[in-house]
């Protein structure tokens, strides 16, 4: 019996021996990476809220940072701005390079890599831009605006985009922001060949679809969170027009702010929607403060 007993002691010992190697070597040393990966994590989304949240900027002149800042400091403010540039344009390329992968667009056979069909897209657009306000004296204007797209693109135009929207709703967040950040770029970065577009021609846009009946329309027949965000970056445009003083058909997008910034809050599946819905909180405060001065 006293043999059994002992066996029985040694097995367990074992046993006992067993689990506590098995939780040291596993469960701590997993523990001790885990760190690491979250600090991977927080890196990036620090990364992707930064492009969410950083607006473009206008340089100030170069006289005028030369008298401040000296001459050095000004040339490598300049490289800084030049390889901004550049990197915003291999990011978009980047971008267009992996759809060309996709066997979604391949099927299209548009006949051409998709970022030369996007820079004609964007051309074809800003050719004729829509009107964004006057609808209610002009019954043609109503029509000429709800067939805008259908008008101004052809029909594989309009079957490319969709499908990207479509395929690409994971990324949509970071896409649009980048996109927009490359649209509103034309006076730190210059234009190539007409691209990016003027403000001018974003505001329009911008414009049709917050302040025009076909606009809305076009809005409210997308996906919520595509007609969220492209409602979101359409007051930002607007908002830079009118800093600027190229408001020019006088829309006024505080009664859409307020609204826009509860509904974006209230939407679960909108990653950065803290971010968005604040940026239109302190766009309310703006115009708030800028009445009770004027």
């Amino acid at each position: 019996m006293k043999g059994n007993r002992g066996l029985m002691l040694l097995v367990i010992a074992l046993i006992a021996g067993g689990l506590l190697v098995f939780y040291f070597t596993y469960f701590v040393k997993e523990g001790e990476k885990q760190p690491i990966f979250q600090e991977e994590g927080k890196r990036e989304l620090s990364e992707a809220k930064d492009i969410i949240t950083k607006l473009p900027t206008i340089p100030a002149p170069k006289e005028k940072l030369e008298e401040v800042l000296g001459e050095k400091e000004v040339e490598s403010k300049a490289m800084g701005v030049e390889n901004e540039c550049q990197k915003m344009e291999r990011d978009l390329k980047e971008f267009f390079t992996y759809l060309d992968k996709k066997d979604y667009i391949r099927g299209l056979r548009i006949g051409e890599d998709t970022f030369n069909r996007f820079t004609k897209i964007i051309r074809n657009l800003s050719l004729d831009p829509p009107i964004p306000a006057g609808e209610g004296f002009d019954y043609d204007m109503i029509i000429k605006n709800i067939y805008h797209f259908y008008r101004a693109l052809d029909l594989k135009d309009l079957k490319f985009i969709k499908l990207i929207l479509k395929n690409e709703t994971d990324t949509m967040e970071i896409n649009l922001a980048l996109f927009y950040k490359w649209l509103m770029s034309s006076n730190e970065c210059g234009q190539k060949e007409g691209l990016p577009p003027t403000l001018d021609i974003l505001y329009r846009y911008a414009g049709f679809l917050v302040n025009s009946i076909g606009g809305r329309a076009y809005l409210f027949r997308r996906e919520t969170r595509l007609r969220l965000l492209l409602y979101y970056y359409s007051l930002l445009i607007i908002h830079e027009a009118d800093k600027k003083k190229m408001n020019s058909f006088g829309v006024d997008i505080t009664p859409f702010l307020e609204p826009l910034a509860e509904e974006i809050g209230n939407y679960q599946f909108l990653y950065f929607r803290k971010e968005y819905a604040g940026r239109l909180i302190d766009l309310k405060n703006y115009y708030l403060k800028k009445r009770r001065i004027s």
